[in-house]
């Protein structure tokens, strides 16, 4: 039993996602003003923001169950997707005290529209980006 035990904690860590590992698999940027700019110069109305932590596995699922779903890939082909550490400095209106943390900001005001906190499962994810690109002007 401690062998199976100390097999599921190595494999845990193993699959244990960091910020750049996540915008790897994202293809997403790693700095926040990059992804304004980069917003800014192929018109893209939203900046996801999503903010984890290393070895955190609620981070886990939502990068390896939610965001690199090929439904949601496909909605979010109309935003610019940054990840970053939760100990990168960020601006105020952007920091997170728990991961992840999902921001999606209007891009060119630069003011967050809706923030998720915590795992969030596929089809409540797909109507969060509704919402949110609904409530940009």
């Amino acid at each position: 039993m401690k062998i199976i035990i100390m097999f599921l904690m190595i494999l845990g860590n193993l699959m244990a996602v960091t910020a750049e590992d996540a915008a790897w698999l994202l293809n997403a940027q790693t700095d926040l003003d990059k992804a304004f700019e980069k917003a800014k110069k192929e018109k893209k109305k939203v900046v996801l923001l999503v903010v984890v932590k290393d070895g955190c596995n609620w981070c886990d699922l939502m990068v390896h169950e939610t965001l690199t779903d090929p439904d949601i890939q496909s909605r979010l082909g109309e935003a610019v997707t940054v990840v970053v550490d939760i100990h990168r400095e960020l601006p105020e209106a952007f920091r997170a005290d728990l991961t992840p943390t999902i921001f999606f900001i209007d891009a060119e005001r630069q003011k967050s529209i809706l923030k998720e906190v915590g795992y969030v499962k596929k089809g409540s994810f797909l109507i969060d980006i509704v919402t949110a690109f609904d409530n940009i002007d």
